[in-house]
């Protein structure tokens, strides 16, 4: 009688901890056994499914378990998770191909803007100044829909400016340290582009193609990198595709070195460290968004095996 007695409270004990321990795994809600927060809990429209889960889970856990032996309801659980593990086992020994997708998904493309406060015209409607970096969320938006993954810079470059007392020219430095930084952080970056705004006239960063307006595009090359040939390479390859399937939106390659200008513009970084001039302050923001459409194709027509 007296070992009958100590198996049904072994059997009660058992059953309440393994109650707690449900309450608690369920949703991952972590739940005290006072009556307020129980009530709290199962009044809440976000927690009447989980109510429903733990009564099922109860009527199971009861029905299954064998009252003779109260340790077996420790066993099902144990069980359980043995099984789960061994799901997650099999899913990763065969479903290599889902984990080619996950790496396909890291962000690959650094999209920054080494002048962020660089402005389009207002619109007619509402007094707002676009800026590049607006531009820089539209490709990254664009990207996105091809299944490509980037990372906008959103740090301020003027920030820090200010705090160290540097110049404007010393945007390229603060923005080489934010470069070394996402690369560090994120080692699947391979393309690097640096979305800037020109400062000529409307007519000569405007042009209409099949009755469409667009702001016309520039490359920047800095011929003082000792390595810029190689960067030289690239943009040779992508004005070329521009003028082929767009002629007339690139307004070509501008090579800079000499006393005046920076001459490396990060370009040493990376031969995939692009300097891109969308438009002019004069250009509209639907006439630049355009032309990020092309650019976001060009991406994807020409660095397919470095980015994916």
């Amino acid at each position: 009688m007296k070992k009958r007695i100590i198996k049904l409270i072994i059997f009660l004990i058992i059953t309440l901890s393994s109650f707690i321990y449900t309450l608690k795994k369920i949703n991952n809600i972590t739940i005290d056994l006072d009556k307020e927060t129980l009530n709290i809990l199962l009044e809440s429209s976000d927690t009447i499914n989980s109510k429903n889960r733990i009564i099922n889970k109860i009527v199971s856990t009861i029905k299954d378990t064998n009252i003779i032996n109260p340790i077996s309801i420790v066993l099902q659980n144990y069980n359980k998770k043995v099984e789960i593990k061994k799901i997650n086992q099999n899913n990763n020994e065969n479903n290599n191909e889902n984990v080619k997708i996950e790496e396909i998904r890291k962000p690959r493309i650094y999209i920054y803007n080494t002048h962020q406060n660089e402005k389009y015209i207002s619109t007619k409607d509402i007094n707002i100044n676009y800026t590049v970096l607006d531009a820089s969320f539209y490709l990254q938006k664009r990207l996105k829909e091809y299944g490509l993954e980037s990372i906008v810079e959103t740090s301020s470059i003027q920030d820090i400016l200010n705090t160290n007392n540097w110049n404007y020219a010393s945007s390229y430095r603060v923005s080489r340290m934010y470069l070394e930084k996402r690369k560090k952080e994120n080692d699947s970056l391979t393309l690097f582009i640096d979305l800037h705004r020109d400062s000529v006239n409307k007519k000569i960063s405007t042009i209409s193609i099949n009755n469409k307006k667009y702001a016309k595009t520039m490359f920047l090359l800095g011929l003082e990198n000792k390595n810029y040939k190689n960067n030289e390479k690239i943009l040779n390859k992508l004005e070329n595709w521009l003028n082929k399937n767009y002629e007339g939106l690139s307004r070509g390659i501008y090579e800079k070195k000499g006393k005046g200008v920076n001459g490396i513009y990060n370009q040493d970084f990376s031969e995939y460290c692009i300097l891109i001039e969308v438009g002019g302050e004069e250009n509209t923001y639907e006439e630049v968004e355009n032309s990020i459409d092309v650019i976001a194709e060009m991406i994807i027509k020409n660095f397919g095996d470095l980015i994916v």
